[in-house]
């Protein structure tokens, strides 16, 4: 599943392409467990050198086949390291933003209007001094449900629900005790995820809310390192059901992505 991007493409109508097959990639990735877990691992593993989105890792992968750490062509100037010549840059999109005021608080915000391509390259296509890096390393795979409440957009209770393992209002999160707590982070996730997909005001079909936040919640749940084999069976699901999930994609990796910045940010690791 690689992608070349053809050599007439220039300025707007190259970023049009781009941000047309990030979403046509997005929405086939999310249809696929073994490839997102595999996106998930690569993503993580990413050094980065600027924190790229699961998308941007997805784009950069399908052009050059091995991506581990990625940065600008200056980037890698001021680390010493050159890009070697002949190599063909990786474009990635970057957002296009706009200041505002918010009418309440009165604080600057900003909201994206678009997107441009950028140039970048991989640590492998470039050359020069050896690099050592400080960062800590995640602590995945044992965030406890009591941690993970503290990032949930709604008051979190635990009590039984019938034969659910958890349900969510405009009001609460509500999640069913177990023994297994990471049984328990898999649905606090799924919650979150109907919250934050805007299943609650959405005329969406039942089958495709579930699905899409129990998505949400293998993405985050592979993130950290746990096994979730329930979901991989929900999403594998989708196969078969392209038309329920076209433009959907993007919007489940980004809910996905802002939950694990969130969690990250509970130990300082953002």
């Amino acid at each position: 599943m690689v992608f070349k991007i053809p050599k007439e493409l220039k300025g707007k109508e190259l970023t049009a392409f781009l941000v047309e097959q990030r979403d046509l990639l997005a929405d086939s990735m999310v249809q696929d467990p073994e490839q997102l877990e595999k996106f998930v691992q690569m993503w993580e593993g990413n050094l980065g050198l600027h924190e790229y989105s699961f998308n941007n890792i997805i784009l950069a992968w399908l052009q050059h086949g091995q991506v581990s750490m990625l940065a600008g062509f200056r980037k890698w100037q001021s680390l010493g390291r050159t890009v070697i010549k002949g190599e063909k840059a990786i474009k990635i999109l970057a957002p296009l933003t706009r200041k505002i005021k918010d009418k309440e608080s009165e604080e600057d915000d900003y909201v994206i209007t678009g997107w441009r391509y950028v140039n970048v390259f991989d640590v492998s296509q470039t050359e020069g001094e050896e690099l050592e890096f400080g960062h800590s390393d995640k602590v995945v795979g044992n965030v406890c449900f009591d941690d993970l409440k503290k990032i949930s957009p709604l008051p979190v209770i635990v009590e039984y629900a019938g034969t659910s393992n958890g349900n969510v209002t405009k009001d609460r999160v509500l999640v069913s005790p177990k023994e297994n707590q990471a049984a328990m982070v898999a649905t606090l996730i799924h919650e979150m995820g109907h919250y934050k997909l805007g299943h609650l005001e959405s005329d969406f079909d039942k089958e495709t809310k579930e699905v899409e936040a129990e998505t949400v919640s293998f993405i985050v749940t592979s993130y950290l390192g746990l096994k979730n084999e329930k979901s991989k069976y929900y999403v594998g699901s989708w196969n078969g059901s392209g038309e329920k999930l076209r433009g959907r994609g993007k919007n489940i990796i980004a809910v996905a992505e802002a939950i694990i910045k969130d969690i990250n940010s509970l130990s300082g690791d953002e």
